[in-house]
């Protein structure tokens, strides 16, 4: 048998984890006191890291306040309260059990850093079905560079066309694409939007946890 490798995302894709950082987020601007900001605006800022999401939440206040010590702040906050209010979308974990039954690579691939990931993947008792655990401390570089993946290619005896990338942003499409592996965009994340969804280019594309599961199965 042809060994594949399935690596999903981890927010949006594998977790609902935005009540959470949005919450976090509010907690950090609190902490500077100034005023929070609405769910879906943050929200609406969340997809290449925590730097990023920071750097978009502070806006103007980024004259006053440290980026890199408000970023230090909120993964203090996020650590404590990142799996709070976080659930795990369904048919997920049954996706993870399929790949792992018929013997195929599973691993997580995320720019979130290795101890918010690992504390949510535990969380929900996912942790030890990965064959690897990729974040954003523990990669050479960040999503959309595709070093990861070169060098999951190297360790494990799996051809790119078996290979399968599955996340809710165009972050993850493009990381795909310039890996030279195949893309499964998802949209039941909650991030992004329907347009966003319907004009993503990538391989395949599943709209509710139980079409990615149908997907999966049929490519397993």
């Amino acid at each position: 048998m042809e060994k594949k490798a399935f690596a999903f995302d981890l927010d949006g894709t594998v977790v609902d984890s935005r009540s959470d950082i949005v919450s976090c987020v509010n907690r950090t601007l609190r902490y500077y006191n100034l005023s929070e900001l609405p769910f879906d605006k943050i929200v609406s800022y969340v997809g290449n890291g925590a730097r990023v999401l920071m750097e978009r939440v502070l806006g103007d206040n980024l004259s006053q306040i440290n980026l890199d010590e408000a970023v230090k702040k909120f993964r203090e906050i996020y650590l404590e309260h990142c799996v709070d209010e976080s659930s795990i979308f369904d048919d997920i974990t049954e996706c993870f059990e399929e790949i792992k039954k018929r013997g195929h690579y599973l691993f997580v691939i995320t720019n979130k850093p290795s101890p918010h990931s690992e504390k949510i993947l535990k969380h929900f008792g996912l942790f030890s079905r990965l064959d690897g655990l990729y974040c954003q401390d523990t990669m050479k570089a960040l999503k959309p560079d595709p070093v990861t993946i070169y060098e999951i290619l190297k360790l494990y005896p799996v051809k790119p066309q078996d290979f399968y990338m599955i996340g809710d942003s165009k972050v993850d499409m493009d990381f795909a694409r310039s890996g030279g592996i195949r893309s499964i965009m998802v949209g039941y994340g909650g991030v992004i939007s329907e347009e966003e969804f319907i004009s993503a280019s990538a391989d395949y594309k599943s709209k509710t946890t139980s079409d990615l599961k149908r997907l999966i199965l049929s490519l397993i």
